[in-house]
């Protein structure tokens, strides 16, 4: 007779797997985001994997450091380490037209920069208001080198006046208990007054003192108008 233990002493014959017509596939639960689908030739289930996903669940966090004067954005990583995004990297990536207190309904242009009113950022066109600015300027100091002339013109003119004024004015004075509707005379011809002049026969000149008169003209001139008292 065979002992019992002997069929279990060898191996049993195995079918090849090619001959069996069967299949096995697996895919995500189309209902459950957490799910697993197993498919086979005797039949299939899925399986809620939602326990699992929770119980490996790992916390990470952001913030910037360091506290008092952040310089990067820190991130502490599953494993214990962290990395960390520096502020001037960051930075590199921002567009600063897209920044929520900046107005973007106006697309930027060449010359612009951000004006603050009321709250918000707006484009403002320097270049424009400094072209605009400079053509103001241009025209000003046209103005005021064109002025400057004139006034040299006028400095000109005045000092001549107050050269020509200065003698006249040494010489005219409003002497007391004059009346008040007294003018300044005019004429052509000088009146001298000299107790000692001396005219002959002929009607000639031979001794006149001018130190004293009427002046209408040159002193070195004799006019045939002139007149004498004495």
């Amino acid at each position: 007779m065979t002992n019992i233990d002997e069929f279990n002493s060898k191996g049993c014959d195995k079918i090849d797997p090619n001959c069996i017509n069967a299949y096995v596939d697996y895919h995500l639960d189309p209902n459950n985001p957490a799910g697993l689908c197993v498919e086979t030739s005797w039949g299939g289930d899925c399986l809620d994997l939602t326990s699992i996903v929770k119980a490996g669940e790992t916390v990470t966090t952001l913030h910037l450091t360091p506290d008092s004067d952040p310089t990067c954005l820190q991130f502490e990583r599953e494993d214990g380490q962290s990395d960390c995004i520096h502020g001037d990297d960051l930075s590199r990536i921002i567009s600063l037209t897209k920044l929520k207190d900046v107005d973007q309904s106006v697309e930027p242009t060449n010359g612009d920069v951000l004006m603050y009113n009321n709250g918000q950022w707006h484009m403002f066109n320097l270049q424009t208001y400094m072209n605009n600015t400079a053509i103001t300027l241009t025209n000003m100091q046209a103005a005021i080198t064109n002025l400057q002339g004139r006034m040299a013109n006028v400095e000109n003119r005045t000092t001549t006046l107050e050269n020509t004024l200065a003698p006249i004015n040494n010489r005219f004075e409003v002497f007391a208990n004059v009346p008040n509707d007294a003018k300044i005379m005019l004429g052509n011809i000088n009146l001298y007054s000299d107790t000692g002049a001396a005219i002959n026969s002929s009607g000639a000149v031979t001794s006149l003192n001018k130190n004293h008169g009427i002046y209408g003209h040159s002193l070195a001139t004799d006019i045939a108008q002139d007149e004498i008292f004495g």
